[in-house]
């Protein structure tokens, strides 16, 4: 295990020690919320040195630590594909999260990817549709949960619901939610539609605000394919390769780059 594997292994252990520390308050829950999606945030864009500043802003004198979500996700993302037992800490850590906070949609969606990440498709598919499901509960309590909102849609997008996706996803931007995460997954939802040039469109629109969000790459570029832009395709996975050497899709990227040199 290298030294920054280590390291992230170490603070989740330490985090997880605090579990047990006296409760300061709905003012630094709030705040340790912030924290788990400022993080999330950048660790979806495949910036993790980024989210890992971030995390070292987390409160850990609160009851159900939300930001131990980001930390488990970025510890999956630091192992896919290089670390077995990274992965599989990660993804304990997000079932546990799951388990704790039972009407947050967060750690239950992101357990889904990960599990998706390593194949387990109906397991993914169960934690999507539970997030889903949380989701939908937080919506219905509070019509400008933007938080709630983005993952209903996000959910939807991975059950295959693009039109109902798309309705939650805008709302979700519209009440304040990050632009580019949003713009993203309705590109994915139009990925599903086979409307490959609204999918595209979407992606460049995730570009223009965040031209390092590396995901955009593989996805745009698989669309501008699906337009016969073959050189949009090559470029395009290009720069995801070098963005995101080791995410899921990586592989998948350099093959269909080394079958077209």
């Amino acid at each position: 295990m290298t030294t920054r594997f280590v390291r992230i292994a170490l603070i989740l252990v330490v985090a997880g020690s605090a579990a047990s520390m006296t409760h300061a308050g709905d003012a630094n829950d709030a705040a340790a919320v912030s924290v788990r999606d400022d993080a999330v945030s950048k660790i979806v864009a495949w910036r993790t040195k980024s989210a890992e500043s971030s995390l070292k802003k987390k409160d850990q004198y609160e009851s159900t630590q939300p930001w131990l979500t980001a930390e488990a996700l970025l510890m999956a993302t630091y192992g896919i594909g290089r670390d077995e037992e990274l992965v599989d800490r990660g993804l304990g850590i997000l079932e546990t999260q799951a388990k704790k906070a039972k009407t947050d949609p967060v750690a239950e969606f992101y357990r889904g990817e990960v599990l998706s990440w390593l194949g387990e498709k109906d397991a993914a598919k169960k934690a999507w549709q539970n997030a889903k499901t949380r989701a939908a509960a937080a919506v219905k309590a509070d019509r400008k949960d933007a938080t709630a909102r983005f993952y209903l849609g996000a959910a939807l997008v991975r059950l295959k619901q693009p039109a109902e996706a798309r309705k939650a996803l805008k709302r979700a931007a519209k009440d304040g939610f990050d632009k580019p995460m949003v713009d993203f997954q309705i590109g994915l939802s139009y990925l599903v539609d086979e409307n490959w040039k609204a999918a595209k469109n979407s992606f460049d629109d995730v570009h223009e605000l965040d031209p390092r969000y590396a995901h955009l790459y593989f996805y745009r570029g698989l669309a501008s394919d699906k337009l016969g832009r073959k050189d949009l395709l090559l470029s395009d996975l290009d720069q995801f390769v070098k963005l995101a050497p080791n995410s899921p899709e990586a592989g998948t990227a350099r093959t269909i780059l080394e079958a077209m040199q």
